[in-house]
């Protein structure tokens, strides 16, 4: 159960709030600044709620140490105070606070805000660093969910080609530019080919990528992908790299080895809804990756897999046209 700490000088409303938070999360409470302080570096506190007014110390001042601190400064701060003054919002605001309520707060508006936030939190822990894009945890959610369903859906998942030879060549805030860049192209061609509103892209870690949409769009996205990323992958290579088409690096015999300009590879399981678990649709994407890696033609591209009863089959493409 997650921790809330309740921070108010005032042992009344203290006991009001707890009442209506208890059933939801582990409550710790304190009636001044330093106990605040100290209550907020307990092990897996998420949230407080701050009064403004306590005594020897402000809920403006707690709040500003909190934000200070390491081992605090990812707690999300609710002021909670009688005032309800521009003044006074913006002064909290200022210190770092994430939200301000004007006491006494309605209860069930007091739960939803709560709420929100604790999942905003969620979502931003589990989101990759680097792209802000859904991570390992809430990709499973998501699967599981839909799973769970019933309801028809394909999954996609990508992965650069040769990512590492670019990397030791270029360096790795090169590399991470070309990771933003894929980041960026898979969530604008969701917006633009997909269903933005049930779609879902995560990041699963380094050059992988998750994209869960629905059977009938999942080859229009990925050809949109291949074309895109043929195009776009060009800008952070040097002209001389262009002009003989890759990188020459080291191999691990100490020896060159030419590595052409990176492509992505795109496995879509096209119904993912015959499966009973997560990994079983990690595990067909992955078979379906090792033929695209044999199959490779120095373009992008995507295989489908579809089933039907017992029966799969699979289809390469390479950028929208058949490979033959």
């Amino acid at each position: 159960m997650m921790k809330i700490v309740i921070a108010d000088d005032d042992i009344v409303a203290r006991g009001l709030l707890k009442a209506a938070l208890s059933s939801h999360y582990e409550i710790l409470e304190a009636s001044n600044g330093i106990e605040a302080l100290a209550a907020a570096e307990s092990d897996d506190v998420r949230l407080i709620l701050l009064d403004v007014v306590m005594p020897g110390m402000s809920g403006h001042e707690v709040c500003s140490q909190l934000r200070r601190n390491p081992l605090t400064c990812h707690v999300i701060v609710v002021m909670l105070t009688s005032r309800d003054s521009q003044t006074d919002i913006i002064e909290g605001l200022k210190s770092g606070a994430d939200d301000y309520i004007v006491k006494p707060p309605k209860i069930p508006e007091l739960l939803a805000r709560v709420d929100s936030h604790l999942r905003r939190q969620w979502r931003e822990l589990q989101a990759n660093p680097l792209t802000g894009l859904p991570g390992n945890n809430e990709i499973d959610q998501v699967i599981r969910s839909l799973l769970k369903s019933g309801a028809a859906f394909a999954i996609c998942y990508a992965d650069l080609n040769r990512f590492k030879s670019y990397n030791d060549c270029y360096g790795f805030m090169n590399g991470d530019r070309v990771i933003s860049f894929t980041a960026e192209l898979l969530t604008e061609v969701i917006a633009e080919r997909g269903n933005p509103q049930r779609d879902f892209v995560g990041h699963i870690g380094g050059d992988d990528f998750v994209i869960v949409t629905s059977a009938d769009r999942a080859e229009n996205i990925c050809a949109e992908v291949a074309e895109r990323f043929d195009d776009g992958i060009r800008q952070f290579y040097d002209e001389s790299d262009l002009a003989k088409g890759g990188v020459v690096t080291i191999d691990r015999s100490r020896r060159n080895s030419f590595s052409p300009i990176l492509t992505i590879s795109m496995a879509i399981v096209a119904s993912a809804a015959d499966f009973t678990h997560p990994g079983q649709i990690a595990q067909a994407a992955a078979e379906i990756k090792q033929v695209l890696k044999q199959k490779e033609t120095g373009k992008s591209s995507y295989m489908v897999e579809r089933r039907g009863g017992s029966q799969s089959t699979k289809q390469q493409i390479v950028g929208s046209r058949l490979a033959v």
